[in-house]
């Protein structure tokens, strides 16, 4: 599915050779990046020269950019148009076409300019949104398929610190604004059509698209990260409370979030600046798994920063405080047990349980030495979190099998693109007398 354009859509932030491990998130295999997922400073000096630097990044964004939509040639679904705000340089470092890079902005608080920008969201038609937090103002503008323009000024005179933005498929902004303690929600027009009070210092936010409410997976909510980030808040688009959760609760550390993301199925992924990690939560902020810690090796992070998920194919661009890397989602295995239960008719049976931090294609079957006595599931998508699997130890005949040990094995792959590129075994054993 992916092409080796790829590699020119994230070279901004994308030199680490890929590797084939089966986790939460994955390297894309070789042929799809060159072994690129990786950007750091001497990349983008072999791009732009010394016309920048990473200094002080923060927001992330991806988007499939329509003008650049060929609609006879479908391997180019994933090709991105990737936007990153250099905080530091008040400028946007994106793609302007599959083989280049662009900068937009300088300093200032007049036109094509910024003081220390922060979050930033893009939709799939050009329009670009910016928080230009110095000048209190979100800042629109627009991506014709070739360069950035400046379009428009939203929030001007009401805004007193805009940290990050969020734009729905109804053409709505949701702006966090950290000394206001508010959601200020526009068109994309620039009417302030509500306010969402009562946060402390709201930081990353992200919006369900009110459209995906027509798939299985629509799910209206906002996310945020509130109270500097330690607290993340899942809320109806009216502000009621649905769920929240302390990151003190999951990190012996002080937990600083500062951007979130959705994927596909509404899970939050969260950036953990504080202690170089990402957090991954169900859409009821049910706590998933958490990936990297602090360095420069694979699955790494120096103080990540934003991150950006393109939903439909689990693309995952992360910004942290020198670089940025580009991932797909992938699945792992947390726990994989096996032990002899009953049924509800209280027959005897194997429980085979297990979680799982993302959706998973798996293959089960129990083994007698080298053989093969049951297959279980030939190939069978699993939901994510708790799963228990029941084998009746009945063989392939449908006869019980003897007294003895058994091993269970599991074949697993994940979903979205990163489906058919990777696959990882796990097993454990069972006693039967």
């Amino acid at each position: 599915m992916f092409t080796r354009k790829t590699l020119l859509i994230l070279s901004i932030f994308i030199m680490a050779i890929s590797v084939m491990a089966l986790k939460s998130l994955v390297y894309p295999p070789f042929k799809h990046t060159w072994g690129i997922t990786k950007g750091t400073e001497a990349k983008l000096d072999m791009l732009l020269g010394s016309a920048t630097d990473f200094d002080n990044p923060q927001g992330v964004a991806v988007t499939r950019l329509l003008a650049w939509d060929d609609k006879k040639e479908s391997k180019d679904d994933d090709e991105l148009a990737a936007y990153g705000v250099n905080s530091g340089r008040d400028q946007i470092i994106y793609n302007t076409s599959m083989y280049s890079l662009g900068l937009y902005g300088s300093t200032g608080s007049g036109r094509d300019q910024f003081r220390r920008p922060r979050g930033i969201s893009a939709d799939p038609k050009g329009e670009v949104f910016v928080c230009d937090t110095g000048n209190k103002r979100v800042v629109k503008l627009f991506n014709n398929g070739k360069e950035l323009v400046w379009a428009d000024v939203i929030g001007d005179g009401l805004l007193e610190e805009p940290h990050d933005v969020a734009v729905t498929e109804a053409e709505t902004l949701f702006v966090t604004d950290r000394a206001r303690g508010t959601i200020e929600i526009f068109t994309y027009d620039g009417d302030h059509v509500g306010s969402l009070p009562g946060f402390v210092n709201p930081r990353g936010i992200a919006v369900d698209h009110p459209k995906m409410t027509k798939t299985r997976y629509g799910y209206r909510r906002i996310y945020l990260a509130d109270a500097d980030g330690e607290i993340l808040r899942s809320m109806d688009y009216d502000g009621k409370i649905r769920a929240s959760i302390n990151l003190r609760d999951i990190s012996s550390a002080n937990s600083a979030v500062k951007y979130v993301a959705l994927d596909f199925y509404n899970n939050l992924w969260a950036t953990d600046s504080a202690v170089c990690r990402i957090h991954k939560f169900d859409k009821d902020l049910e706590y998933i798994t958490s990936i990297g810690e602090c360095g420069g090796k694979d699955y790494e992070f120096n103080h990540p920063v934003g991150i950006a998920i393109w939903r439909r194919f689990g693309q995952v661009v992360v910004g942290e405080s020198d670089c940025a890397q580009y991932f797909w989602i992938g699945t792992d295995v947390k726990k994989f047990e096996a032990k002899v239960g009953s049924d509800r008719e209280d027959n005897q049976i194997v429980k085979i349980d297990m979680f799982l931090t993302d959706g998973t294609y798996a293959q089960i079957e129990v083994l007698s030495g080298n053989e093969v006595v049951r297959q279980i599931y030939e190939q069978k998508r699993l939901r994510q979190g708790a799963v228990t699997v029941n084998w009746d130890m009945k063989d392939n005949a449908g006869k019980r099998v003897p007294p003895g040990k058994y091993t269970i094995r599991m074949v697993y792959q994940p979903t979205y693109s990163s489906y058919g590129f990777f696959d990882d075994e796990i097993k454990t054993e069972v006693e039967i007398e």
